[in-house]
């Protein structure tokens, strides 16, 4: 049973002069809907199509609003004593006085509980390589040979964009952050691998956990893992506030890292299992 069975009988009906176009029309349409196969062994592209996206939870369509970012661990550094340390200050030292703020928003519920809520937007960075063309004398009609050049030249950088809120995540933590990242730099320091972590390292690992449905009655299911490690945020967007119509505020960040993994949390024979032993995995019903 190949996909190519509808093109072959096409071709063999010539020699019966039957019309190539009613035999194709005939072996991709069939008359039993969701079947998939006709009975002289033709594949029903459409039927199969639909039965796979819809009923085979590893080749479904995933929405794009499931995610969640996880941002292991916040520096021992970002304190209003030494973010006071290091900037100008006014004399009743409430610059920079960010100590209940993080509190309030790094606590369980705004970043373990559901991952960091704050965030908005993730572009999960690109992946390149440079290529180019040997020049050979004279060589005529033949194609020119290619060479594999660097990996990406520029810094690797995450781009995450943060909603704005009453209590502000990108004031009081994210443009700290960044403050601490310059002043202490990114050297290797105590703490990037195991044992105590020197306040000074401003590095964190950060996670972007994809999900997808699954059956009824079991809970999403992380289907793709982004792990990016020793994370500084370098940047936070500028603000602009006017008083034009009342609209979601959102402010971009930009992280650079060391190196990242992708990779799938979960053993995807273990799920399929599972979702065919509770019930048939149906998108429709989801």
């Amino acid at each position: 049973m190949s996909i190519n069975n509808p093109i072959n009988s096409a071709i063999a009906g010539i020699a019966a002069s039957t019309p190539v176009a009613t035999l194709l029309t005939q072996s991709f349409i069939g008359a039993q809907a969701g079947a998939g196969y006709s009975s002289t062994g033709g594949v029903f592209p459409r039927d199969v199509f639909l039965d796979q996206i819809t009923t085979v939870w590893n080749t479904a369509i995933p929405m794009s609003t499931q995610w969640v970012v996880l941002i292991d661990r916040f520096p021992t550094s970002l304190t209003t004593q030494i973010l006071q340390g290091l900037e100008r200050v006014d004399g009743d030292k409430s610059g920079f006085d960010i100590d209940a703020a993080k509190q309030i928003l790094t606590n369980y519920n705004n970043q373990q509980l559901v991952g960091c809520w704050f965030a908005h937007e993730v572009t999960i960075p690109q992946e390149e390589f440079n290529i180019e063309s040997i020049a050979v004398a004279n060589n005529r009609g033949f194609l020119p040979g290619v060479l594999g050049g660097n990996r990406k030249i520029e810094a690797p950088s995450l781009n995450i964009s943060f909603k704005e809120t009453t209590t502000s995540f990108i004031d009081f933590v994210i443009r700290p952050w960044v403050i601490l990242g310059a002043h202490f730099g990114m050297t290797a320091r105590p703490g990037d691998v195991s044992g105590g972590i020197d306040p000074k390292n401003v590095k964190v690992t950060m996670r972007v956990l994809e999900y997808t449905r699954a059956n009824a009655g079991i809970s999403m299911l992380p289907r793709k893992s982004w792990v990016f490690h020793n994370c500084v945020p370098y940047n936070v967007s500028e603000q602009t506030l006017d008083y034009e119509t009342e609209k979601l505020q959102t402010y971009r960040t930009l992280w650079t890292y060391s190196n990242y993994t992708v990779g799938t949390p979960i053993n995807l024979n273990e799920i399929t299992n599972l979702l065919n032993t509770a019930k048939p995995f149906n998108i429709n019903r989801l």
